[in-house]
Parts: structure tokens; C-alpha cells; sequence
């Protein structure tokens, strides 16, 4: 059985473990940071434990608003760990996040996933999920103010 819950510093290095198995470095303190920030924004982060207490997933959500759409809840990051895959705990993050969505007055719930990602892609398709565009991602970096 999943457990879902609010993520919180402690879960700091299961979390950037499981950044890892998503492609992204992350370290504890650079978690326990950016759990912070969260907290201050329209946002959530929930993990899921597996029986033993285990951190074993976790997914991250935003409440964004826009000028062109009605507001939208966005799925920035959820990964299960490779051993629980396929055992419903995306499923349990998925339906948290939705909730938390519609008490927010989301009209929509978002989520972009690499191209690569074709297992993710069955996932979310599999819930109700439609691909709505393809785009590409341009960035560009901010210099430091300080400097």
C-alpha cells in the first residue's frame, strides 16, 4: 500500500536520489533549499513511502496563472523509483495532485515530458492525458545581480 504525503527536509536525500533516476543531479542540501522556496509559492511537493516507510516517489506541482488560459495546475517533476514501478504508486501521486488542482480552481492539469519519455507518455495517456502540442524549450540564463 502507497502512503502519500507532503513532503518535507528530512526526505531531502530520497528525493535528490530519485532526481538522479530521472536525469537531473541534485544533492540533500540543494533539496532542502528548493522544498523551501516551494513552500512559499503556490505549489506542493508530495512523496510517496512504500510499507517500510521508504520514499519511493515523489511528484511536484504548481498553480500557474496566464493571461491566454484560465488557471492551470502544471506537473513540474514526478518520478517513481525503477523497484516500484508498476505497483500504482505514480497513480496515488497523480490522484494528489489532481485534487489538490481542483481545490484550487484548476481548470486543467498540465505535464510536458521529454520525447523520450515514451513509458511516461503511456502513463499520463492511460489517465486521461492528451498530447496537446509538441515545442521546444529555449532558455536563457540570468546573470547574477550581485555581480
Amino acid at each position: 500500500m502507497t502512503m502519500v504525503r507532503t513532503a518535507r527536509s528530512y526526505d531531502a536525500a530520497a528525493i535528490a536520489a530519485l532526481c538522479v533516476e530521472l536525469g537531473y543531479a541534485a544533492t540533500r542540501q540543494q533539496i532542502i533549499v528548493r522544498l523551501a522556496e516551494i513552500e512559499a509559492r503556490a505549489a506542493a511537493v508530495w512523496v510517496a513511502e512504500d510499507d517500510s516507510g521508504g520514499v519511493v516517489g515523489w511528484l511536484h506541482v504548481v498553480c500557474c496563472a496566464a493571461l491566454t488560459d484560465e488557471a492551470c495546475a502544471e506537473i513540474v517533476g514526478l518520478v517513481v523509483g525503477v523497484d516500484a514501478r508498476g505497483h500504482g504508486v505514480g497513480s496515488a501521486l497523480l490522484e494528489q495532485a489532481h485534487a489538490w488542482a481542483r481545490e484550487r480552481g484548476c481548470s486543467h492539469l498540465r505535464v510536458r515530458s521529454r520525447i523520450e519519455r515514451e513509458r511516461a507518455h503511456h502513463f499520463y495517456q492511460r489517465h486521461g492525458y492528451a498530447l496537446l502540442k509538441t515545442q521546444q524549450v529555449l532558455e536563457h540564463a540570468l546573470p547574477d545581480p550581485a555581480r
